[in-house]
């Protein structure tokens, strides 16, 4: 399993055929001197050979020519499409682990330099994984025309692409406080695509366009130059996470997928089952290395191959005066898991943006897992009702359709209702439809209603339409993002305190539906007047047996599970130095922060939020605006006036809160 892993991961030369390897066996970093001694890490040779190591192991690349679109105005911006090498492992989080484990500290130690300890050959052999990214900036004048046109030049290659757009600031460094990052949500999802997924056509058409056009300015009042749409490690171009991948990388971990309930015990199959019981392990150390922590530090690897290509990572600022200080990003906007990653960023980097601007994105921290849940559910349910008065004719068409497929379930001469896609459309699988209800009622509900009206042939019998399936598939879209379900219930584990996730919202729903039969599905179907609840932003251990394809059988179960029970989970997140960040002791803010928080947001609760915006509280240095005019989906359906009004909290040049 570990040979196929090192050479699934990204190789940095030019020619692409010669994999790193080592990770997951040098436990302790190792730090040897230079070629020559005497000169030590400081001399100006040894860091130009620093320099140029660290670009051939970024290995920066524009991986297409520049894509030029009409935009509002009359106006014309230029997407570019960028690639990076970023450490599969960053080395102060392997630092911390190894510190960790031999020590009671529960803090988490901020790092100045992401790349920092790149200082020697042995540091830039470390296996990577590769990020991709858009920028998206405007077209200003006929120079910027001949310079954009230069970078379509079919003869250059993506890497002679990427320095020529750095060459561009002619000796000067891209300035980080005119650019804005977008942390997406999930985690599992790739990021909006400019254009076809984030409109421009408009000053007003996204939060994006807003900030290109110059609605809203960083802290020193100018605009921003660039917009950056980043791919999450392991979701979109970002060296993908899905079954594919794994199995490519972990063949081991499927050699029992079509014989694991054998009987036969044989010294064969004994030693399959041993090969994947060890690839469990190694997977399950593998995607741990995709969450929060890993996220903003490879933000942090982007913004330095864009704004210090030529600078060394062991400069001291005498060395090149003014270009080796602290330059975080001027802004960056976090939509919901996004703004996870951003509490993440304020407790781990020591100059985290500028501003930082959460839209339902406030993690529940320091509330246990489980209560998390119990509380998720009851916010469910008031989703179910609301949508339930919005189309009350859909109690009747629900239950029939999961009385139908409990039907074909408990009758074994029946066949599985089989998706196009190889799953299985079960009555819980479709219930699992509730995870859009969060959204605002005008979009969510009325598509919701609408596959509920597909499901049927006609009204005079019980046979599921194909449109209804496909519709089903393309609605649940697991089979795609994986990482979804794998990681989901982890971006709640704050460290080896908060113990394994143990499948935390299956635990919660039985619960419930044990002592309140309005929760049991099995129950409410039978009656046409009684509402079935739908389920809301949560995963089970059942999807991995069938219901969902491409995340079932043996291997993918056993992987699963194995993330479930782990329960060394590093910290996500500090609440001394987010409180230092933001300024809540010093009152000298290194970010200043505003949030757009949901009172009705079914995926984040309300009152988990409250807890850690009070005064004393971790997240107390950020303006809080607290409204039920949007549901978790506002920053899509109103972006620009929801960031403009977030930049102006931030500011302070509005009074939010009052």
């Amino acid at each position: 399993g570990i040979r196929n892993l090192a050479a699934s991961v990204t190789d940095n030369s030019d020619d692409d055929d010669e994999p790193r390897t080592g990770w997951l066996h040098n436990t302790e970093p190792k730090y040897f001197t230079p070629a020559n001694p005497s000169e030590g890490t400081s001399s100006p040779a040894m860091k130009r050979l620093i320099i140029e190591k660290m670009k051939d192991y970024r290995n920066h690349r524009i991986i297409n020519p520049p894509a030029i679109h009409p935009c509002a105005d009359n106006r014309r911006m230029m997407v570019t499409e960028h690639k990076i090498a970023v450490p599969l492992y960053h080395v102060d989080l392997e630092l911390a682990a190894t510190t960790a484990s031999v020590s009671d500290e529960s803090s988490i130690v901020t790092v100045d330099r992401v790349d920092g300890a790149f200082n020697s050959n042995e540091s830039f052999q470390r296996p990577t994984i590769d990020v991709y990214f858009t920028i998206t900036e405007l077209v200003s004048n006929t120079a910027d025309e001949r310079f954009f046109a230069s970078l379509a030049d079919l003869a250059i290659t993506p890497r002679q692409r990427a320095e020529k757009y750095l060459q561009r600031q002619k000796g000067s460094s891209i300035d980080a406080s005119r650019m804005i990052l977008y942390l997406q949500g999930g985690p599992g999802y790739g990021c909006a695509a400019p254009v076809s997924g984030l409109s421009l056509a408009s000053t007003k058409s996204s939060w994006a366009s807003s900030a290109l056009f110059g609605d809203i300015s960083n802290l020193d009042g100018k605009t921003f130059e660039r917009v950056v749409l980043m791919d999450q490690r392991g979701t979109g171009r970002s060296s993908t996470i899905c079954k594919q991948t794994l199995q490519k990388s972990f063949p081991d971990l499927f050699l029992l997928d079509e014989c694991a309930s054998s009987e036969d015990e044989s010294a064969g199959l004994q030693l399959k089952r041993a090969k994947v019981a060890k690839a469990v392990t190694e997977a399950t150390e593998y995607l741990a290395k995709f969450r929060a922590d890993s996220i903003v530090r490879d933000a942090e690897w982007i913004k330095a191959a864009l704004i210090r290509p030529s600078i060394a990572p062991t400069a001291m600022e005498e060395d090149v005066p003014g270009d080796n200080l602290p330059q975080p990003w001027g802004a960056a906007l976090g939509q919901s898991f996004g703004g996870f990653c951003l509490m993440t960023y304020l407790s781990a980097i020591s100059h985290p943006p500028k501003m930082c601007l959460f839209t339902g994105g406030i993690a529940p921290m320091n509330t246990p897992l489980r209560e998390v849940y119990d509380r998720l559910w009851l916010r469910v349910k008031e989703r179910n009702v609301r949508y339930y008065e919005a189309y009350p004719g859909d109690i009747a068409g629900v239950n029939r359709i999961v009385k139908r497929l409990l039907l074909q379930e408990s009758d074994p001469s029946q066949p599985p209702v089989k998706l196009p896609s190889g799953g299985i459309l079960t009555a819980r699988r479709f219930l699992q439809l509730g995870l859009a209800l969060g959204g605002s009622p005008g979009s969510s509900f009325a598509n919701i209603h609408s596959v509920i009206n597909s499901a049927f042939l006609n009204d005079n019998d019980d046979e599921l339409s194909g449109a209804f399936l496909r519709r089903i598939d393309h609605e649940q879209s697991f089979d795609d993002a994986p990482l979804y379900f794998l990681l989901h219930e982890s971006i709640y584990a704050d460290g080896p305190s908060s113990g394994a996730t143990n499948w935390g919202a299956h635990s919660s729903y039985e619960h419930y539906a044990s002592t309140n039969p309005e929760f049991d599905y099995r129950v409410t179907s039978k009656s046409d007047e009684t509402p079935t609840l739908f389920f809301g932003e949560m995963v089970f251990p059942w999807m991995a047996h069938g219901d969902f394809a491409s995340v079932s059988q043996h291997g993918m179960q056993m992987l699963s599970e194995s993330l479930a029970k782990k329960s060394d989970w590093p910290r996500l997140f500090d609440a001394s130095n987010m409180r230092k960040a933001l300024g809540s002791d010093t009152k000298s803010p290194k970010s200043k922060a505003a949030s757009a928080t949901y009172y009705g947001d079914m995926y984040v609760d309300f009152n988990c939020v409250m807890k850690l915006i009070q005064r004393g509280g971790p997240l107390e240095g950020v303006k809080v605006w607290v409204t039920n005019e949007y549901q978790h989906s506002g920053l899509r359906d109103d972006g620009a006036n929801i960031v403009c009004k977030l930049v102006s909290m931030a500011k302070g040049s509005i009074h939010v809160p009052s």
